[in-house]
């Protein structure tokens, strides 16, 4: 399970966190600009999830009882997006970068990243 957690008093920018458990390469940290469902502004690579959650709690004051749980991403979708978000063609093996796809009623849909 990710987790993700609205900032009350937002720094530098920063509204949004997320924590995700990736069992390849660690505990990623992404951080976000907007509440709204988007991309990223970063990512940071932790060893476990209590070194990112403490980490967050010094920088950030999040206590570790705010964190809420939210499903993992699907396959072959951006871990960083609560929905369902995909490069195109990722899941056939042939990924056109900087083209993504959001599902929408059931049906993969190309849109274009807004900053």
């Amino acid at each position: 399970m990710r987790k993700i957690v609205n900032l009350t008093n937002p720094k530098d920018e920063i509204v949004r966190l997320m924590i995700y458990n990736d069992d390849d390469f660690g505990v990623y940290l992404f951080g976000y600009k907007k509440i709204v469902d988007c991309s990223s502004e970063f990512d940071e690579l932790y060893d476990s999830e209590n070194e990112v959650m403490e980490s967050c709690e010094t920088e950030y004051g999040i206590k570790k009882t705010e964190w809420k749980e939210i499903p993992n991403p699907e396959p072959n979708c951006q871990h960083d997006w609560i929905n369902p978000v995909r490069i195109k063609g990722s899941e056939s093996g042939n990924p056109e970068f900087g083209k993504f796809e959001k599902r929408i009623n059931g049906k993969w849909i190309e849109f274009k990243l807004k900053k």
